[in-house]
């Protein structure tokens, strides 16, 4: 592995790892993601610490959960002195740039993000949020009063950008991190029709856990965007998604940075799409909070990892691959060991949000926040899809070690 190589950090924003090839979904078309996973680290259980997508961008930056930086919910901002992921690298020499959607500065309305809320980042393009028709978007520079809008869809206008931005990093003085946050495949979904129309009702029947009837109850809409038009979209997007994602590792071989350069592509929560008759996030089934995580180390070899493991490990991940100080009041664990061989001990994964989950092994247990009643509980390995709830059968002393894990986790991030 290279000394303090260049990080390049991909996440785009409601991707599930449910509806990816590389993990089962054979009739979604990403050539490039499956093949970048084939060649690299695929991590088979990484879950988001939070299925939101504000507080998931709070606890990227900070290696902690939302209970600790008190971002708890969209709209909320990241304190101004909360200390960063972008400062401990620019303390350790790293160059760090921000490329897409912030959603962290806590403003309602689209546009400008000023400096001071940038999160410690010294070169930012990007915006607020904005979940609108994704041919409208727009992006700031260092302008507040001269937005660009971006060339063609807001995915392919802001790739184009991504790969400017390498080139003009081919040769960089210093090494450098660059987060890329894409805001596909969050609704609304409006892909280019050639992407969407590659699925026909064959492919957006599945999986076994769709409920269409308790869809339109929940989501309150008609017939007409029903399960697999939202599916349709939804898909075509990811592959419009895994297009640019393959724009940008040519960007990479062609300006000679691939050898020189760690990637990481993973996502802030995933999409229920129909699963239980739900739509979006927020909730702790596996199509909510199970994410994608695929990670390219030059000079290490391919392999899987089957251990759950959570994205607040990522920020120690990334300290770790840039030899830059950990300041220590951080949750999570570098995950280099798990793709490295090194000696490795598996750890519970806690997620939270309305509800609290712990996950160890293949038990997931769910509570209401804050309380000890389990109104869930499923065996991964037997049950995939979540229809089988154990909450009442799950063995005393299983239970028991489990909700002993989760109050030790509750004292220590909320007290």
């Amino acid at each position: 592995m290279i000394h303090r190589p260049n990080i390049l950090f991909i996440f785009p924003d409601q991707l599930s790892a449910r509806w990816l090839p590389c993990y089962g979904n054979h009739l979604i078309h990403s050539p490039n993601l499956s093949q970048f996973a084939a060649q690299n680290a695929q991590f088979n259980r990484a879950y988001t610490n939070v299925p939101l997508c504000t507080p998931y961008r709070a606890c990227l930056l900070t290696g902690q959960y939302p209970s600790q930086t008190g971002v708890t919910g969209n709209g909320m901002r990241l304190p101004v002195n909360q200390p960063t992921i972008a400062h401990h690298l620019n303390r350790a020499d790293y160059d760090t740039h921000y490329i897409g959607k912030w959603h962290l500065s806590g403003e309602k309305q689209n546009g400008w993000v000023p400096p001071e809320l940038r999160g410690g980042f010294q070169h930012f393009i990007g915006w607020e949020s904005h979940h609108v028709d994704h041919n409208a978007g727009l992006i700031w520079y260092d302008d507040p009063d001269t937005p660009v809008k971006l060339r063609g869809h807001e995915t392919d206008g802001l790739t184009d950008i991504v790969c400017e931005e390498l080139e003009s990093l081919s040769s960089p003085k210093s090494p450098f991190f660059l987060a890329v946050s894409y805001q596909a495949p969050h609704p609304p979904c409006s892909p280019p029709m050639a992407d969407m129309q590659r699925y026909d009702k064959s492919v957006l029947d599945g999986p076994p856990n769709t409920d269409r009837d308790a869809w339109f109850k929940n989501t309150g809409w008609n017939a007409d965007y029903g399960v697999e038009e939202f599916r349709k979209r939804y898909f075509g997007e990811i592959s419009q998604l895994d297009t640019a994602f393959g724009r940008v590792l040519k960007t990479l071989e062609k300006t000679g940075l691939a050898n020189d350069t760690v990637v990481i592509f993973t996502s802030d929560h995933g999409d229920m799409a129909g699963c239980h008759g739900l739509f979006g996030k927020g909730v702790m089934f596996d199509e909510s909070v199970r994410v994608p995580l695929l990670i390219h180390v030059p000079g290490t070899a391919q392999c899987v990892v089957e251990k759950p493991v959570s994205t607040v490990d990522l920020f120690a991940t990334i300290l770790h691959l840039a030899d830059a100080e950990n300041p220590g009041k951080t949750e999570g664990r570098s995950l280099l060991p798990c793709m490295t061989g090194e000696p490795d001990i598996a750890t519970d994964v806690f997620i939270e949000h309305k509800d609290d989950c712990v996950i160890r092994g293949d038990v997931k247990l769910i509570t209401k926040r804050n309380e000890n009643d389990i109104t869930h509980c499923f065996n991964l390995a037997d049950d995939p899809y979540e229809r089988n709830n154990l909450a009442q059968s799950l063995n005393s002393e299983t239970r028991d070690s489990m909700l002993l894990a989760l109050n030790q986790w509750r004292n220590r991030t909320r007290s």
